[in-house]
């Protein structure tokens, strides 16, 4: 498996479509939310329109945390194979050793983050089914943008790997080691 995923770089493949996925996901959600909450008393029409691009975040919900969990298994596998070939400057982007940076490491980031994008796809589900827990929804919102910011800052440190130290590119072309 770890050499179809050097082979093919599934590794970056699938970030794109946790990104992609999971950012539509909470994005059309709380679209939906304020349309619902500025226009809903307003226009029937609107409120609809509002509750069916909230709904339409499960669409996007489920299938992203399903590629967050590859985009761990991936990376993990993807770190393993380039760990002794890296740059002290970009170990330490991927997985550092001191206090607060290991919280905000690359590798453990993708894994909370994995871990808090399927835990959002579920509350997600169990807000369409269950009326009782509807109350919730703005703490699922609040939530999720966060969690949505954290995915974005980790789509930065992996690009800052590949883009400004040269992680997992050609081992003939010279990385930059300048920051």
């Amino acid at each position: 498996m770890e050499i179809l995923i050097a082979k093919y770089h599934l590794h970056a493949i699938i970030d794109h479509f946790t990104i992609a996925l999971c950012g539509t996901g909470v994005f059309v959600d709380l679209v939906g939310r304020v349309i619902v909450a500025i226009f809903g008393n307003v226009s029937a029409h609107a409120r609809r329109l509002g509750n069916r691009l909230s709904r339409a975040a499960i669409v996007f919900l489920i299938p992203g945390a399903l590629s967050a969990v590859f985009s761990r298994l991936t990376g993990e596998s993807e770190a393993e194979r380039v760990w002794d070939s890296i740059s002290p400057a970009a170990q330490q982007i991927l997985l550092s050793d001191s206090g607060t940076r290991w919280l905000f490491s690359h590798a453990v980031l993708g894994t909370y983050l994995m871990y808090a994008l399927v835990t959002l796809a579920v509350w997600r589900v169990i807000l369409e089914i269950r009326t009782r827990i509807q109350g919730t929804q703005p703490v699922y919102l609040v939530l999720a943008m966060v969690v949505l910011c954290a995915l974005l800052y980790q789509g930065k440190t992996g690009g800052e790997l590949v883009y400004d130290h040269g992680v997992g590119t050609n081992p003939t072309v010279p990385a930059r080691h300048d920051k």
